[in-house]
């Protein structure tokens, strides 16, 4: 998802590495099935499956890294729409999933492992890629499919305000975590040392601001309904050809309804004007272009 959004956001032709990104999408899955064994570094495992598994997840972040890589090339081309609420959860979303990432490859480490398993460390890491990495990716695809699935546009300044506190009050949840960790905080007591008393403050604080972010996520889908304005055709950076909104709905609109067909008809049209054939092979963008100036030349009748 993030990958089609980073596309159609910068205007790419194509994915940058699309056979990078499968096989890096691929290699997480397979390692995936095997790396789950680091959970267990704790009971007592023999020195070769530690070696074995350690190295498994350290070599799992490689593929993760050619996906994060692969985002931020195709946002090289963005930063002229920087004023877009989706770049910056685009560019959270990376920050936070990469954090997370780098607090895995710390765990991967049996030796380490061992040390921060039952501390809050484990669990400001899981949360970074888990928990904050989720959240983020449901915002960003509520974000850029709302106008076309309800009609209704979001207001950009309450979003730049739900990104910022968002962004706060989850890194100021969760990375003190690791500190608290690091300085043998334990899991799951109800009692901690009084000097820890400070960070788990601020921690707090970050986690009441989290949740009251995401109660103005709520409130800016309610204020789109009542005082948003309404999509009349193609809106916003994730307009395109296959999301194009008219009002009144086509009904039974070939043109409409599938631009795939349309754009090959066009084609036909134009070079086979005389023959009910299609071209076999893809077309180019400039055989598009042709076709599209040609068929506007003649007024768009057949």
């Amino acid at each position: 998802m993030i990958s089609h959004i980073c596309l159609v956001f910068t205007n790419n032709d194509s994915i940058f590495s699309y056979t990078g990104l499968v096989g890096a999408m691929f290699s997480i899955v397979v390692l995936g099935c095997i790396v789950w064994v680091h959970h267990m570094f704790m009971v007592g495992l023999e020195f070769r499956s530690l070696v074995f598994f350690s190295s498994t997840t350290m070599v799992i972040g490689i593929p993760t890294g050619i996906k994060v890589f692969s985002w931020l090339y195709m946002l090289r081309g963005a930063w002229y729409r920087m004023n877009d609420p989706i770049f910056w959860w685009i560019l959270g979303f990376i920050f936070l999933f990469t954090t997370g990432g780098v607090t895995g490859i710390m765990l991967s480490a049996s030796v380490l492992d061992s040390v921060f398993h039952d501390t809050w460390f484990v669990i400001a890491h899981f949360h970074y890629v888990l928990s904050l990495g989720s959240y983020s990716t449901v915002v960003i695809s509520l974000i850029w499919w709302w106008p076309i699935i309800s009609g209704y546009v979001l207001d950009s300044s309450l979003l730049y305000g739900h990104w910022f506190c968002s962004m706060v009050g989850f890194n100021l949840c969760f990375f003190p975590m690791h500190y608290t960790g690091m300085y043998g905080l334990p899991r799951r007591v109800c009692v901690y040392d009084p000097a820890f008393f400070k960070l788990n403050l601020i921690s707090n604080m970050g986690g009441l601001i989290s949740v009251m972010s995401a109660f103005f996520l709520f409130y800016i889908l309610w204020y789109s309904y009542e005082y948003g304005s309404s999509v009349i055709s193609i809106y916003g950076s994730s307009a395109m050809v296959l999301y194009m909104v008219t009002l009144p709905l086509p009904h039974h609109c070939l043109y409409l309804s599938s631009p795939r067909y349309f754009i090959s008809e066009l084609i036909s049209l134009t070079f086979f004007p005389n023959e009910n054939i299609k071209p076999k092979k893809k077309p180019s963008i400039l055989s598009i272009l042709l076709a599209s100036l040609s068929f506007s030349s003649k007024g768009g009748n057949k």
